[in-house]
């Protein structure tokens, strides 16, 4: 079992939320949108991988390394 399989819907509903997001930049570029707002939203997305990053390796210290 995952480490974060207790978490897992968590998880998911961040990922859709981020896809969601790179779907808008994706949209922004092809409207040629003001790249300094494109890069805003972009860094914004890259914290949210990494706090889901931090998320599952939090998770995977404490359930599978532990274990």
């Amino acid at each position: 079992m995952a480490g974060y399989s207790g978490t897992k819907e968590d998880y998911l509903k961040r990922l859709r939320r981020i896809e969601g997001q790179v779907r808008g930049i994706a949209r922004m570029v092809d409207e040629d949108t003001y790249c300094i707002d494109v890069l805003t939203q972009i860094s914004a997305v890259t914290k949210a991988l990494q706090s889901v990053s931090i998320g599952l390796v939090e998770d995977h210290l404490g359930h599978c390394v532990v274990d």
